[in-house]
């Protein structure tokens, strides 16, 4: 008889462990996600995404939206696999937001942008694209061209068409006015504009109670200012307009009368008083 030497029957090859893994998901600006393997690692081990292209890296990346499973396998040829893995989709950017401008006007010389949508958790804004605050309103602002960008929980944003916030709106021409004075036969004055006329132009002599007529008459002596407004609600006021009191009118004359004599056959009136500068007389009143 013989006996063949000892035959070893080595232990079944065990499995690696299953990965331990961790996902990177896509991102507003990366829109593709990784799978890093964290454990095992070490000599003999290779990896694989699809199960079939075993590869030395601890890394897949690239990786589209989706389930995957990571592969592990040993020098002996014997492989674990991880439960689904999922690659979420690509974040969504937030809509667009919807504004409404205020411009200025003329006693506020700043303007605002207010957003109206969208609103809501998680969502903030930004006037310069850098300084995210949760307001909805932006005011303070000079004239000039801004957007609003809009980013939500994931980091998304969003950017608005450029926005213009305008100039202040000027006011109108100070008026040029005439000013017609009482006389003894019209004891009231009048104001007539001159300058700046148009369109969209009214008037005031009293500040509040606008027209669009150029002459105010019916004027009692006093101090008058006319104000003119245009249509973006700019006035601007005169200085003091003065309507002189109503003129008085002369002393009656006093006069001496010649008598027509035997040698003289007209007589004659002499004015004795008022007299002066800028009086004239008339014994026809013509």
């Amino acid at each position: 008889t013989s006996i063949t030497p000892s035959i070893i029957i080595t232990p079944v090859p065990t499995a690696p462990a299953v990965a331990d893994v961790t996902p990177t998901q896509p991102t507003c600006t990366t829109p593709t996600g990784s799978i890093t393997v964290n454990t095992p690692t070490g000599a003999g081990l290779t990896y694989s995404i699809n199960g079939t292209d075993f590869v030395n890296t601890l890394v897949f990346d690239n990786l589209i939206p989706g389930t995957y499973n990571i592969t592990v396998r040993n020098a002996d040829g014997c492989s674990s696999i991880t439960p689904n893995i999922i690659i979420d989709a690509v974040p969504g950017a937030p809509a667009v937001a919807d504004v409404t401008p205020i411009q200025p006007t003329c006693t506020t010389p700043t303007g605002s942008i207010t957003v109206n949508t969208p609103t809501g958790a998680g969502l903030t804004y930004s006037i310069n694209g850098t300084d995210f605050v949760n307001t909805l309103v932006f005011d303070d602002l000079i004239p000039g061209t801004y957007n609003i960008t809009v980013r939500n929980a994931d980091g998304c944003t969003s950017i608005t068409p450029n926005i213009i916030i305008s100039p202040v709106p000027g006011a109108p021409a100070v008026a040029d006015v005439t000013p017609t004075q009482p006389t003894c036969a019209i004891p009231t004055g009048s104001i007539t504009v001159n300058t700046p006329t148009g369109a969209g132009l009214t008037y005031s002599i009293n500040g509040t109670d606008f027209v669009n007529t150029l002459v105010f008459s019916n004027l009692n002596p006093g101090t008058y200012n006319i104000t003119v407004r245009n249509t973006e609600g700019c006035t601007s006021i005169t200085p003091n307009i003065i309507i002189d009191a109503v003129p008085a009118a002369p002393a009656v004359a006093n006069v001496t009368t010649t008598q027509p004599t035997c040698a003289i056959p007209t007589g004659s009136i002499t004015v004795n008083t008022p007299t002066g500068a800028g009086l004239t007389y008339s014994i026809n009143g013509t």
